[in-house]
Parts: structure tokens; C-alpha cells; sequence
């Protein structure tokens, strides 16, 4: 959340509840000196943006895993959702991990670029992803893993 965004909010939530207790909706001895959670609520983000940047960052990583394999993005995605395994797709390209790896680094990064550029994501993020696959974590190269 934008710094200025949050001091409004805040604002707004401690209006609100001085105005609560100017008209006597809420007395001033309450027994519990714990704050009302309707205040600790509005200062959280809503639940659709807590992992805006996270599902970005997926979506450039299957496109450049689909681009290094030469299919379609929801080919992949169709493809691990049915079980098969990244790294079974690549082997029938006649592809290590390590080449992979390479590829799809070259491949990411113009894409992680240009959501920084946007300011979709840090470059911090961006670092991160990209080092994560120098070092051998292929994301999906053993599959989906679904929680339980």
C-alpha cells in the first residue's frame, strides 16, 4: 500500500471512531482496552492484492518456460496440470536442467524487466527469481506441488 494511502486510512478509521464515541455508540469506560477489530481491519489490504506481484512473476515464468520449450503458455499449464513434470518436457526437447536453467533465464529476464519498469514488482523480486534459477530451483521442473 502507497505510504499516503495508509496514513489515510488510518485517518479515516480514527474519524470514525471518534465520531462513535461523540454521538455515545460506543461508551468511553469500556471494560476491554483492547482496540475494536473493525479498527485493526481497515488498516489491511484487501485480500485480492496480497499477491498481485506473486502471480505476475508466475505468469512471466510460464511464458518463458512455454517460449524455451516452443509451445503455448496454457499448453504448459495444461500439460502440469495433468501431472507431467517440466523437467520430462524438457528432456524430450533433448534438454538438461542446466541448459534449461540457461535458457529460461535468458528468456525471463526481459520480461521481469519490464514488470519492474512498471512497477509491478521490485528489482529485488526480479534479482531473486533469476538467481533462484542460476542455482538450479527450476520452478515446475518436478511438477506441481499442491498443498495438502
Amino acid at each position: 500500500m502507497h505510504p499516503l494511502a495508509a496514513i489515510v486510512v488510518k485517518t479515516a478509521g480514527a474519524a470514525g471512531v471518534a465520531a462513535l464515541l461523540g454521538a455515545g455508540v460506543v461508551s468511553a469506560a469500556s471494560p476491554s482496552p483492547a482496540p475494536t477489530p473493525t479498527a485493526a481491519a481497515s488498516t489491511n489490504k484487501p485480500a485480492a492484492d496480497n499477491h498481485a506481484d506473486r502471480r505476475l512473476v508466475r505468469r512471466a515464468v510460464i511464458e518463458a518456460e512455454a517460449d524455451v520449450l516452443g509451445i503455448k503458455p496454457e499448453t504448459l499449464v495444461k500439460d502440469l496440470k495433468a501431472g507431467q513434470k517440466l523437467s520430462d518436457l524438457a528432456k524430450d526437447k533433448g534438454m538438461t536442467k542446466e541448459q534449461f536453467a540457461d535458457r529460461l533465464v535468458a528468456n525471463l529476464k526481459p520480461r521481469l524487466e519490464t514488470l519492474v519498469d512498471h512497477k509491478q514488482i521490485t528489482q529485488a523480486q526480479a534479482d531473486k527469481v533469476l538467481d533462484r534459477i542460476a542455482h538450479g530451483h527450476v520452478p515446475f521442473w518436478d511438477g506441481i506441488h499442491r498443498r495438502k
